[in-house]
């Protein structure tokens, strides 16, 4: 048995061995020139991260968001790409497991990746809530203005998340100006409900506060504002998922379908919660590349 101090260094060891191998292969660009919006004047508390018990890396206190870039070889370019949000309850960013890993994936299929280090709605660092959404948006915003750069087409723009991140994917997808909105949408285990039994409260209080009247829940429940310009979207999600219920990827899908919006959902038995590629020792991710062929993202 490990002794704590060996846990610690063990641990210190892959948080250096992951920022290393990062820093060396993946160009990474700062979302902001400037002046960062809605950062407070002062910030004490400093970017960290960390391993969890479950040996995943873990980034918080983001206060100069990024994108990491991933392109792919010119010889498989499809055209398409993907910005990634990875989850963590709007507490944290599981950054590899949701980000990273599946950037080299998507990279490795011709298509670009864009791993999203977003701010967190931590009152000690931004004065808005809603600094995840517009740090997406302006993810888009990058990504679609240097499409002649990376080669990729301005039309073929994705967004995947996972759980918190998915709220983030899903809650950017619905959003009402379609130049701020993906073409495609990828949700995995996602957190979609901001009230109600199959709401995650510990995000739904992240982004809304421990209160929230019915309106800004409204406001904020991808559910509630899919409409016919809603982007395709491909959902997965573990029937067993203990922290937010299979109903959040069910409820979202069966509204694209009232919106003749193209969806598919891929349900897992047995897979729990942040699960990553493998649910329950299986991938899931030979689905997610048929739908990319269905839809014309990938040959």
């Amino acid at each position: 048995m490990k002794t704590n101090f060996q846990l610690i260094i063990l641990s210190l060891a892959m948080i250096f061995q992951f920022e290393t191998i990062e820093a060396q292969s993946v160009d990474s660009i700062p979302l902001y020139e400037g002046k960062i919006p809605f950062n407070l004047p002062t910030i004490e508390l400093n970017e960290s991260s960390s391993i969890n018990e479950n040996g995943h890396y873990l980034v918080t206190n983001v206060s100069e968001p990024e994108l990491f870039v991933y392109l792919p070889s010119p010889d498989k370019a499809t055209g398409a790409s993907v910005i990634i949000c990875p989850g963590g309850g709007y507490w944290v960013l599981a950054i590899r497991h949701e980000g990273h890993d599946f950037a080299k994936w998507f990279q490795e299929r011709g298509i670009a990746a864009f791993v999203l280090k977003y701010r967190l709605p931590e009152p000690q660092i931004v004065s808005s809530r809603e600094v995840p959404l517009l740090d997406a948006q302006r993810a888009l915003e990058l990504v679609r203005s240097n499409a002649p750069i990376w080669h990729i087409n301005p039309d073929k723009v994705g967004i995947m998340g996972f759980s918190a991140g998915g709220h983030l994917a899903a809650w950017t997808s619905t959003q009402p100006i379609s130049s701020t909105r993906p073409n495609f949408t990828i949700l995995i285990y996602p957190v979609i409900q901001m009230s109600g039994p199959n709401a995650h409260s510990g995000s739904r209080d992240r982004i809304l506060g421990n209160d929230p009247s019915e309106q800004e829940a409204e406001a904020h429940d991808p559910v509630v504002n899919v409409n016919d310009e809603t982007p395709p979207a491909f959902l997965v999600h573990a029937a067993d998922d203990p922290a937010v219920p299979i109903r959040n990827s069910i409820n979202y899908y069966q509204k694209l379908l009232e919106h003749h919006v193209p969806a598919s959902l891929f349900t897992i038995p047995f897979g729990g919660h942040g699960f990553g590629m493998n649910a329950a020792g299986v991938s899931w991710l030979p689905a997610l590349e048929a739908w990319l062929q269905w839809m014309h993202y990938m040959p």
